[in-house]
């Protein structure tokens, strides 16, 4: 009988690599984590540890007693809520803390679990409705450099030793793509968004001073073979030179989706954009923190930023870090693609099922009819993507219920697979505690893909 007994950081001790001290990754027969012992290590983690929704008025009374403090907003709450979150982990078999968590609940004191750290070099998340054009910062600057350097520095370096930290993940689902950058009727906060400038078109509209302004200017130039005629051509312009180009500032604030070389031309840039963003972010992580992995951007696997940009962002990660929602059949396809673009390990960094309920009219995610279809499309999905050889990571949206009694959430809200008030959904507990417990035998063929 195959023993599945568990390393201190929940590593497979049934399957041994080489120890280092630290998390990577390996590839034999089917691609692992590595634990710091050396033990084979698939991460199933869980986002959203946020203090606030402990602190609700609606129910804050039910976390008194169940953390056993008498003030939610005193110096006990912390450590209690870290207990409580360490002992549901361990019930669950979650081994790993995802990218949006609070780290100074989870890691009180010292990390109990593997995380993953932050460090968040751009700030154009998709979520939010005030990314301005000056977000879509020129990342051939040498100040972008310092930048980068600085931010590392203080987020790295103190972490370089630490045997918990399995990853450093970048912004969450940037705006890349036009299509990430189009405007929106609804987005996840419920309101109308506008469209944003995205990179190509901020930066070719930069003086000609700016690096990114001549970054630009250089690859038309090389797409256009030198002939400013058929640039014209493109773009209805005038223009005499490339070095004209260089000079124009603000010359085409918008898109013309209909223009196909326009939009070739700003999909061969911005890959020329992101491999800078990429490099730059890496080095720097790298000079001040040589032994974790770099998994870059929870990259956006709902529009087309993952197919368009993973040929340049794999170049420099260890692992392809996205963010996909939907029906293991339709993930599944898209795996199917990514796997022949790369030979990478990926992990699903923000994914799961929701249910419509009372006090969450308007879940975020695939809304399933009822608990027993929740249940059945998040075993569908964990047999079906931890059997697939490059799938090493599922990490869980989210911990608890978030309804619209909390007001930043009355559009939309997120499921947990726990109620505000930290009660499982039974179908859906069923379904953890079991397939948890038979991770690695699925990883290794023991349990057949349904």
């Amino acid at each position: 009988m195959v023993s599945y007994e568990l390393d201190r950081f929940g590593g497979w001790k049934g399957k041994r690599f080489q120890a280092t001290g630290y998390f990577r990754v390996e590839k034999d027969e089917r691609w692992w984590l590595v634990t710091p012992e050396g033990n084979a290590f698939l991460s199933f983690g869980i986002n959203h540890l946020h203090p606030d929704l402990w602190r609700q008025n609606f129910n804050q009374a039910t976390w008194k007693s169940r953390l056993g403090v008498a003030d939610i907003y005193g110096s006990e709450f912390v450590p209690a809520l870290k207990e409580w979150f360490v002992e549901t982990c361990r019930r669950y078999g979650i081994n790993t803390v995802g990218v949006h968590s609070d780290l100074s609940i989870a890691n009180h004191q010292q990390p109990t679990l593997p995380y993953v750290q932050p460090i968040e070099y751009v700030d154009i998340p998709h979520y939010r409705d005030d990314v301005v054009d000056e977000d879509f910062v020129d990342v051939f600057s040498d100040s972008f450099r310092t930048h980068c350097d600085q931010m590392a520095k203080k987020i790295a370096a103190p972490l370089q030793d630490d045997p918990f930290l399995f990853a450093y993940a970048m912004t969450d689902c940037p705006l890349l793509t036009e299509e990430d950058c189009r405007e929106r009727t609804d987005t996840i906060g419920g309101a109308p968004r506008k469209s944003r400038i995205g990179w190509p078109r901020r930066l070719r509209n930069l003086p000609r001073t700016a690096p990114g302004k001549q970054a630009y200017t250089e690859t038309m130039r090389v797409i256009y073979q030198s002939q400013i005629t058929e640039f014209n051509d493109t773009y209805d312009t005038s223009f005499e030179s490339f070095e004209d180009l260089l000079d124009a500032e603000s010359w085409r604030p918008d898109t013309d989706l209909s223009n196909g070389n326009e939009n070739r031309d700003n999909v061969e840039f911005l890959k020329k954009v992101v491999s800078e963003y990429y490099q730059t972010a890496r080095e720097s992580i790298l000079r001040h923190d040589p032994n974790h992995l770099f998994i870059g951007d929870k990259l956006n696997a709902n529009t087309d930023s993952l197919d368009t940009l993973l040929p340049i962002t794999s170049k420099y990660t260890d692992v392809i870090f996205i963010q996909m929602y939907g029906r293991y059949e339709v993930q599944g396809r898209g795996f199917d693609r990514w796997t022949k673009v790369t030979d990478k390990p990926f992990i699903n960094g923000d994914t799961s099922y929701t249910m419509i309920t009372e006090n969450m009219p308007r879940p975020y995610g695939p809304v399933a009819d009822d608990l027993a279809q929740r249940a059945e499309w998040t075993d569908e999905l964990f047999i079906n993507a931890f059997a697939r050889p490059e799938f090493i990571g599922w990490h869980y949206c989210g911990l608890i219920d978030t309804p619209n009694l909390i007001p930043s959430k009355r559009l939309r809200q997120h499921s947990g697979f726990l109620d505000t008030h930290g009660t499982p959904y039974p179908d859906l507990e069923a379904v953890l505690n079991r397939r948890t417990k038979e991770m690695y035998k699925i990883a290794t063929g023991g349990t057949k893909r349904r």
